[in-house]
């Protein structure tokens, strides 16, 4: 399995602009520097402050900006000089040549760093003052990504043309008049055609970004399924303790989530520890069983002969210990120095390549476990559950290169089909359809992509094994839906795709993406014919309740002289 590695974190998005005027001689920030993540970079959380005043405001609905007063202010934004500028008081008018975009700019801690080697954590600490200064010339782009419904709140980017990034939060809302401030300067909404003036400028391009999901592109069934709650999960037992109806079950969990008090109960059935058919009774037994079994796996692990412990401790030990120590500390369940729960998550790990030699650990298998056993709560159990995970029919989590080959084959014919436009924007750029940025996506199940509770809900969803097998695929297209329209309309390389993309972790809605993958996966079942290297993603689709499953007209695409391989297994 390739190494699952850290990158920069930008933020990229689609949204319509908002149309309000504010007084731009009130508009200052207040800027702190606080604790920040670990795997976050050149971030300082601001705050807008947004003062309106109504003798000096700008009525939007009365007046507009007259020509001359535009071209004035944006004279400015042609400057490639560097400047740096202390905020002013609240009471202290801006002069005409600082009213502009920049302004956001000059005066506040947005330097672009000077080393691009050094710890993120170095560079805050070394880095405290309250000013922005940067040089025009390398401005990209300015960019505005919502992160809540109400489009208030989020994050300003500013990107050099390195491609360095600096991030200013808004926690408390004030985003949404910044971007009816920035919608003025319609200097940076419309860059002039010629690629000779677009050289002089210093900005590429300027937007304003929210992702969304029409009524058109849902699922039929989205937001009539309920979520399966405890009242729920006893209608579906019988006395006995047996899962009556899993069919509703797992349709429960697809379309509306499942009670987080109820994950404990539930992810055994889903990840193949006990059949729906079990009873209670059955499950003590099976629970007692397998508690021995693990304590026997531990006991074989800790009386190897000394030969097999040193290549055991060498090609084992050394790397879990490694992970483990840096995943999800940012959890309060894995949070503190020598945290007993750090401590049992590496003995599963090493009980675990004990159990499957054959497979043994691979980097990335900590951030699948650590979930399960914050939310289990018990070594054994979640040792089996894991266990489980790893034997699942899609190989998601750790694949092989094969399983890898055959996912991203499947991914980029999806692509092809079913997001054409940005299909043919990756055969315009050498290896872009290698998807090498959504490997990641693929290996970890979308884990660093989303924050945990977002993750462990698409994870539910992909377990359950409702309509496809391949859940997990219909949510890398969807992230691909919602946000590659700023790749097309930059013409991002296939390096600057991979940055675009991995810079986005953490910063997706997944309520957009999840329900956008619900109907892009409705719209895949209603295609009549599809091409052979398709094939496999409708074997796997098993009917449920129905008598007939997912059966399109399956064409070849050619394979020259050799036998369709796809349709021979179909």
């Amino acid at each position: 399995m390739k190494d699952v590695t850290k990158q920069d974190e930008c933020l990229e998005s689609i949204y319509e602009e908002r149309e309000r005027g504010i007084n731009l001689n009130c508009l200052h920030f207040e800027s702190s520097v606080t604790k920040q993540p670990e795997r976050t970079l050149y971030e300082e959380p601001a705050v807008l402050d947004l003062d309106t005043v109504q003798s000096a405001a700008f009525d939007y609905d009365r007046k507009s900006f007259d020509e001359k007063s535009i071209k004035s202010r944006s004279m400015s934004l042609t400057s490639t000089c560097s400047f740096t500028v202390t905020a002013p008081s609240d009471t202290e008018e801006f002069p005409t040549w600082m009213r502009s975009p920049e302004l956001l700019a000059l005066q506040h801690n947005l330097t672009f760093p000077e080393s691009a080697t050094a710890s993120p954590v170095t560079l805050r600490r070394a880095h405290k003052c309250r000013r922005f200064s940067v040089d025009l010339n390398q401005m990209r782009s300015l960019r505005l990504f919502f992160a809540d419904p109400a489009c208030t709140c989020g994050q300003l980017v500013v990107a050099s043309r390195e491609s360095q990034y600096k991030i200013l939060h808004f926690h408390h809302g004030g985003l949404d008049r910044l971007a009816a401030t920035l919608h003025q300067w319609h200097q940076l909404l419309y860059p002039r055609l010629n690629a000779e003036a677009e050289e002089v400028l210093p900005y590429r391009h300027f937007m304003v970004c929210r992702p969304e999901v029409t009524r058109d592109e849902l699922h039929p069934e989205e937001g009539q399924v309920p979520m399966i709650t405890s009242l729920a999960w006893k209608d579906l037992l019988n006395e006995r303790g047996q899962v009556e109806d899993d069919l509703a079950l797992r349709k429960g969990i697809f379309f509306g989530g499942l009670e987080p008090a109820l994950r404990k109960i539930v992810w055994p059935f889903l990840l193949h520890c006990y059949s729906y058919q079990s009873t209670y009774e059955e499950r003590e037994q099976i629970n007692l069983i397998r508690k021995q079994e693990y304590e026997e796996i531990e006991r074989r692990r800790l009386n190897m002969i000394p030969e097999q412990a040193e290549h055991f401790w060498r090609n084992v030990v050394c790397i879990v210990e490694k992970d483990v120590i840096r995943t999800d500390r940012g959890n309060p369940y894995y949070a503190g120095e020598d945290n007993p729960n750090v401590e049992i998550m590496k003995n599963i790990l090493l009980n675990y390549a004990v159990y499957n030699p054959r497979l043994g650990y691979t980097q990335g298998m900590s951030d699948l476990l650590a979930p399960l056993l914050a939310e289990l709560n018990s070594e054994t159990e979640a040792f089996w559950c894991f266990a489980g995970l790893m034997q699942r029919s899609v190989a998601v989590c750790t694949p092989t290169d094969m399983d890898m080959d055959r996912n991203l084959c499947y991914l980029r014919e999806l692509i092809r089909i079913m997001v054409p436009d940005f299909y043919s924007h990756l055969e315009k750029h050498t290896d872009a359809l290698e998807l090498l940025f959504s490997h990641r996506w693929i290996l970890l199940c979308l884990k660093r992509e989303f924050p945990t509770e977002v993750a462990l809900v698409m994870w539910e969803a992909c377990w359950v094994n409702y309509l496809t097998d391949h859940f997990h695929l219909f949510l890398c297209l969807a992230i691909m839906c919602v946000y590659a329209d700023d790749v097309i309309a930059q013409d991002l390389r296939t390096d600057e795709m991979l940055l675009h993309f991995s810079s986005l972790a953490m910063y997706m809605d997944g309520n957009v993406i999840i329900r956008k993958a619900r109907g892009l996966l409705h719209h895949f079942r209603q295609l009549l014919q599809l091409p052979c290297t398709l094939a496999g993603l409708c074997r796997q689709c098993g009917p449920g309740m129905w008598d007939s499953s997912h059966n399109p007209v399956i064409v070849c695409v050619g394979h020259g002289d050799v036998q369709c391989p796809y349709i021979e297994n179909y």
